[in-house]
């Protein structure tokens, strides 16, 4: 864990009115390119080419009165628990995820729908996770904990023993395979270091989950990232889509990439897969790279509820610098 921690305990080089903007951008950047990606989730990148022969450009209008999908709605419940509690501990953040569940529950996985049940049942939030894991064969590695895990570097930037178990804590609410809560871990890393506008290489973060004891699939996952085109990703293999890793990958991706916010995302939503994750978890990434301002305008106006979304980022910006 040493070298994980040494590699995120790095100088930051941002001003303080950057960073703030940065951390909005974190936040607004997940809900962007949760929302882009919501009319094509799921389909595969040629069915995509023919439904829109010059790509997905905008968000869908119809986002302005609908509620949030689950990637930015479950992001702001663990933002809502953070900055209320200053911090989470898991049966807090399993009756707050139900709550949304009863409330809205728009796009909810179904694993985290039968996790949730296991919970509704009276089995305790520690412990839920876990059984279902076990009953579905030890192989639940969806990519439901790696989309909400953005406000976790928001708060904790600065201090990386604490991003990286506040992180996997985050995750095992839901999902206790050692894969998603590693996956999670390796996008905080790089949100966090985004924030304090520096880039972590790829090999370095590899090497560092690997002494810090993340499977070895997370770790060749990272690695092969490195200097890789889109298509290489494989975003809407049938067998994959949906993955931890799939997610993972493509917000380490995006962050090697050196196009603008808008370019990336939606090259990453035109290439099919579960499109709205995937570009959630990309768009956190390049908003705390590049900051709220590159976020194109005209997707925000079709957002739902941007002021919310932009006032949590302030809280968690302040709590950080507290």
């Amino acid at each position: 864990m040493k070298r994980l921690v040494t590699m995120l305990d790095a100088p930051a080089s941002t001003p303080s009115a950057d960073l703030a903007d940065r951390y909005r951008g974190a936040m607004l950047g997940l809900a962007a390119g949760n929302s882009l990606g919501l009319p094509v989730e799921g389909f595969l990148r040629p069915y995509i080419v023919r439904l829109h022969p010059g790509g997905v450009r905008d968000v869908a209008p119809e986002e302005r009165t609908r509620s949030w999908d689950d990637d930015l709605a479950q992001a702001v419940v663990l933002a809502e628990a953070i900055v209320e509690r200053d911090g989470f501990e898991i049966g807090d953040l399993a009756a707050r995820l139900l709550a949304w569940r009863r409330e809205n529950g728009r796009g909810i996985g179904h694993h985290t729908w039968r996790v949730l049940d296991t919970i509704e049942r009276g089995t305790p939030a520690e412990d839920a996770a876990r059984l279902v894991w076990l009953e579905t064969g030890q192989n639940a590695a969806g990519n439901g904990a790696v989309m909400r895990c953005a406000p976790a570097a928001l708060r904790w930037r600065s201090e990386p023993g604490r991003l990286i178990a506040e992180t996997h804590q985050s995750a095992l609410v839901t999902h206790h395979d050692a894969r998603c809560g590693w996956s999670a871990v390796a996008v905080n890393a790089t949100i966090a270091a985004s924030l304090d506008g520096r880039t972590i290489d790829i090999e370095d973060l590899a090497a560092s989950l690997d002494e810090a004891g993340a499977p070895l699939t997370v770790v060749d996952a990272v690695r092969a990232v490195a200097g890789c085109r889109l298509d290489a990703l494989e975003l809407d293999h049938d067998n994959t889509m949906g993955y931890t890793l799939k997610a993972m990958q493509t917000a380490l991706w995006a962050l090697e990439q050196p196009d603008d916010f808008e370019t990336v995302v939606t090259a990453i939503v035109n290439a099919g897969g579960d499109t709205d994750t995937n570009a959630a978890v990309a768009g956190a990434a390049l908003g705390a790279k590049h900051g709220a301002a590159a976020i194109p305008a005209r997707w925000l106006e079709n957002i739902r509820g941007t002021d919310v979304i932009a006032a949590l980022a302030d809280r968690l910006y302040e709590k950080s610098a507290g």
